[in-house]
């Protein structure tokens, strides 16, 4: 037996005539009919009989009567309950940030977005790098902003922007007027740097060791405003890259010996359902990166 046998059942059960339950369930009163001895064939029990005043439901229509209504109830109550996420996964987009990505965004990225589609609503989250890959395995985000590397046999991704890494230095610090060193050359200098276990500071740090070079002051995650701020007083060196604007009042150099690029992803999970919103949002960010 099925949903919809159930239904026609339970039509007949509140008619007590075939022609008026099968008008309510739109179909021929052949078909209700051919419905019901289905039923009652897979069950090898009559669930009606008639009498001078019409159809009357068996000890075994009774029976089915409650249970039927239960079941439909549940069922019912189940696809309604979907539905209505549906709906509301329609029109809300999860998304997380790695730390310190967000500056990186172009201007008015997030805001821009919100204004020009105000039927969609962002719920916007900050995480540490592992967290965001982690929270979008488990589907608990749509959509995600996060360091490489990205497992691309789970996720699909965007570039939003690659860069060379280099030297930053203050304006007024010996190097500025430079445009390259070694790496060797930093041996001596303050250098300030990300934890050595973040991607690709990881290589970078280890490459620093092997010439000599111990950062001096480590940060556990990005902090951009903090980075530029230490350099600035030309005491402090760090690495960065990107557009020179995106460092007011610092210089960035290429450091000849040095060949590590830093690059963050929009990422999705190739397995998860993408609503509609998000595609929306997707959208929108390719064109705003400028990124295929």
């Amino acid at each position: 037996m099925d949903y919809k046998q159930l239904r026609n059942f339970l039509a007949v059960c509140d008619e007590k005539n075939f022609t008026k339950a099968s008008s309510q369930r739109f179909i021929t009163q052949q078909g209700l009919s051919i419905s019901i001895k289905a039923l009652e064939d897979e069950l090898e029990v009559p669930l009606f009989y008639r009498n001078p005043k019409g159809i009357e439901l068996t000890e075994f229509g009774r029976v089915l009567e409650t249970a039927a209504k239960s079941y439909t109830n549940q069922h019912d109550h189940i696809i309604d309950t979907i539905r209505q996420l549906r709906e509301k996964a329609k029109s809300q987009v999860s998304i997380g940030i790695a730390n310190g990505l967000d500056h990186l965004f172009p201007p008015l990225f997030l805001s821009t977005f919100i204004v020009e589609h105000p039927d969609i609503s962002l719920n916007i989250m900050n995480f540490v790098e592992e967290t965001c890959q982690k929270s979008m395995r488990e589907n608990k985000l749509q959509i995600g902003f996060s360091p490489a590397p990205v497992d691309m046999n789970l996720f699909a991704s965007l570039i939003c922007e690659r860069n060379k890494i280099g030297l930053l230095v203050g304006e007024k610090h010996p190097f500025a007027e430079r445009s390259s060193v070694k790496l060797q050359e930093l041996k001596g200098e303050m250098v300030i740097s990300l934890n050595n276990r973040m991607h690709p500071f990881d290589l970078l740090w280890d490459q620093c060791i092997r010439n000599g070079v111990v950062p001096e002051i480590n940060l556990s995650s990005p902090a951009m405003e903090l980075t530029c701020e230490l350099i600035s007083t030309n005491r402090v060196v760090g690495f960065g890259g990107g557009p020179q604007d995106r460092f007011p009042g610092l210089v960035h150099i290429e450091i000849e010996d040095m060949d590590f690029y830093w690059e963050f992803h929009l990422i999705v999970n190739k397995y998860a359902f993408i609503s509609d919103a998000a595609k929306e949002f997707i959208a929108y960010a390719k064109e705003r990166f400028n990124t295929q």
